[in-house]
């Protein structure tokens, strides 16, 4: 019979291989996707994949989620340069741990 921390660890894998995936289809944007992966991540504590969290630190000063809609759009134009820098720069390594993370832990979801 699984315990409880099992049944979380299958849940939070289970997310995290849904969530490398929309990363890899573009359902969600990579500055979503490496902060929803870094609290997934962060709820596994046995996981490693500092890229996500690299990813956060380069992008934390810029304008990323909903806070955009606040920003005057001439500024939001020149930072928008800047992120696609940042995303042009890690998009291969960020694709390359979603690829491993669905290749290891896809079968763990059932």
């Amino acid at each position: 019979m699984e315990n409880h921390l099992e049944k979380q660890r299958k849940v939070n894998l289970k997310k995290l291989v849904s969530n490398a995936r929309a990363i890899v289809t573009y359902q969600i944007g990579i500055p979503f996707g490496c902060r929803r992966m870094n609290g997934i991540l962060f709820r596994l504590k046995s996981l490693n994949y500092p890229v996500f969290e690299e990813y956060r630190a380069a992008t934390q000063e810029l304008p990323t989620g909903s806070e955009r809609l606040r920003w005057d759009r001439k500024i939001l134009k020149q930072k928008d340069i800047e992120l696609e820098a940042i995303n042009k720069k890690f998009r291969e390594t960020i694709f390359d741990a979603c690829y491993e993370i669905i290749d290891s832990y896809s079968n763990s979801e059932s």
